[in-house]
Order: C-alpha cells, then structure tokens, then sequence
C-alpha cells in the first residue's frame, strides 16, 4: 500500500466529511475498498478509526462559530454508542457480499432521501 494512495484517500474523505457532514465512512469505505483495494469489513473497521480523527479536526471548526447543540449532542451519544456496539457486531457477521449490498443499498437509500426531502 502506497503512503501517497493513502494520504490522498485520507484527505478525499477528510474533505467529504468536513464540508458535507454525511460522515467520512460514506466516502472512506467506497475509497478504502476501491482505491486501496481493502478487503469490505477492514475497510469499515479502518474508516471508523479515520471518521474520529476526521470529526474531531472538522467539529473544532464548527465550535468556534458556535454551531454546535451540546445537549442534543449529549443526548445523542449513548443511542450511538450502543447503536454502534450492535453495528460492528452484526458487521462482523456478515459475509463481505451481503455487506457490500447492505452499505450499498444504505448509500442509495439516503442519497434518495437527500433528493426526495432535501
């Protein structure tokens, strides 16, 4: 694996994540699968290391204008701490094809919702 490769994929996502929001798996899984060429459950476990860095460089710019709600964020972070312990579990579970299909019908379904209900 070339650090360079690498590096790139790295800021491809960084960028996605820190202008869109949508979370850096949405772009870093497809990139880590694609141009890295990573098996599907490694590329999701990698992305997931990568989205708390990305998000902690990209949020300290939305602290700074005062964008964030600190008490939905609160109230918000136990359901996605448990919601995510029952995601990589059931990750884990499934063979990399039925995963595959799950994270692409996932991207289809909220790219549908971005366009239907903007």
């Amino acid at each position: 694996m070339s650090r360079m490769r690498a590096a790139v994929t790295g800021l491809v996502g960084g960028f996605a994540s820190g202008l869109t929001g949508i979370g850096g798996g949405t772009v870093m899984v497809p990139l880590l699968t694609g141009l890295m060429r990573m098996p599907q459950h490694r590329a999701h476990a990698t992305s997931l290391v990568i989205v708390i860095f990305a998000a902690l460089s990209a949020v300290s710019q939305y602290i700074l204008r005062d964008e964030v709600d600190w008490a939905l964020a609160a109230a918000l972070t136990f359901g996605g701490v448990v919601g995510a312990q029952i995601g990589a579990h059931a990750m884990r579970a499934l063979p990399e094809l039925q995963l595959r299909l799950a994270f692409a019908v996932f991207l289809v379904v909220v790219g549908l919702r971005l366009l239907v209900f903007g």
